[in-house]
């Protein structure tokens, strides 16, 4: 359910300071929550909702390991974390607007994972060192992995701000966990999207959770961002005007995360790769990673269908793309230039381009 985060980047941004303090509490939390082993009767689609105590913030926390592959807590927060857990409960992973190319690196997330030791990175490692911890669960998926995720980041350490925020959460998700297990029928009657939420002033350490004190509240994904358009300067478009329809030649355009992380400020990041590649010969018309300030990479885009056009010395008879999200945002610029765009499932010459740009990349690292 996410970008894997089991290999470290080069040219690594500083590791965020977490208070010695926190680190400590944190770590007993999670081994709490890891020892109770929740997800032996929890689903993913139980939804806890909480709000912050400082912010007022809603999150939604859901627990994974019903299918004894990742165990491990996820809080969800802000509109585009809430829009994909959603989307994941009630859309079969439909993001609504994301390709399911993109979905995964569209999370807003704080997670703990559990793993085996092996997975931890030595900063991980160092911390619960310096902290003096050792998992009570000995075997197996003992050690937490605690990691934030932001659309189009790469799985990075978290702050103290998200720190605390997992400390706020982990025990009253528990507490929900545990009003289950005893009884589980809290939770049969209830539709997906239901969430339920916890009194604000509910203190776990003070007393159990009761079915009543669940505030129910059906959701639905919050609905996501238009997409950037791409736009010609009125000198260009003049330019490209000029240049003629060539019957028989179709351009495959496409816009999507690369899998090449690249440093950032405050963690790696994944650029948007853009293509264009002239169907009849498969030769690659465009090929740009986005910078990091052209997040939605309708720049990138307009930079890369500028180039192929300018590269052939005509228009095409059409643009063909697989993502929706990429045809709105060609459609203005292409209307303008009388030049078609279709959704097509299969860009064999641009996926074959794209698989070995990247393949060529990684093995070069």
């Amino acid at each position: 359910m996410g970008v894997s985060d089991s290999k470290r980047r080069t040219n690594q941004p500083a590791v965020p300071q977490v208070l010695p303090e926190t680190w400590k509490a944190l770590l007993a939390a999670a081994d709490d929550f890891n020892r109770l082993a929740p997800w032996v009767w929890m689903h993913d689609s139980y939804i806890v909702g909480l709000r912050h105590p400082v912010t007022q913030e809603v999150l939604l926390a859901s627990i994974l390991g019903r299918l004894r592959t990742l165990f491990a807590l996820l809080v969800y927060r802000r509109a585009a974390g809430h829009r994909w857990l959603l989307n994941t409960i009630l859309n079969d992973g439909d993001s609504g607007g994301l390709e399911r190319e993109d979905s995964a690196y569209e999370q807003d997330a704080i997670k703990v994972e559990f793993t085996p030791k092996r997975v931890l990175w030595k900063e991980d490692r160092a911390l619960m060192a310096a902290a003096g911890y050792a998992p009570t669960v000995k075997r197996g998926n003992g050690w937490p992995l605690f990691r934030s995720l932001v659309p189009g980041g790469f799985p990075w350490h978290i702050t103290q701000i998200e720190a605390e925020t997992l400390l706020f959460a982990l025990p009253r998700v528990a507490a929900v966990a545990r009003l289950v297990r005893e009884y589980p029928e809290v939770w049969e009657s209830r539709l997906d999207g239901d969430v339920a939420f916890l009194p604000d002033d509910f203190d776990p350490a003070a007393a159990e959770l009761s079915g009543e004190q669940l505030d129910w509240h059906p959701m639905i994904p919050p609905p996501g961002p238009p997409p950037d358009l791409v736009s010609f300067d009125e000198p260009t478009l003049t330019r490209l005007h000029k240049l003629t329809h060539a019957k028989g030649f179709h351009l495959e355009v496409d816009l999507g995360y690369s899998t090449m992380a690249v440093a950032d400020v405050d963690r790696p990041r994944f650029p948007k790769l853009a293509l264009a590649v002239d169907r009849a010969s498969g030769f690659i018309g465009g090929l740009l990673l986005s910078e990091i300030t052209d997040r939605d990479g309708a720049a990138t885009l307009g930079i890369v269908l500028l180039n192929a056009l300018t590269q052939s010395g005509h228009r095409p008879e059409t643009i063909r793309v697989q993502r929706s999200r990429v045809a709105a945002m060609l459609s203005g610029v292409a209307k303008e230039l009388d030049i078609p765009v279709h959704l097509d499932v299969e860009l064999a010459e641009l996926n074959a381009a794209r698989q070995s740009i990247e393949h060529d990349f990684n093995r070069r690292r």
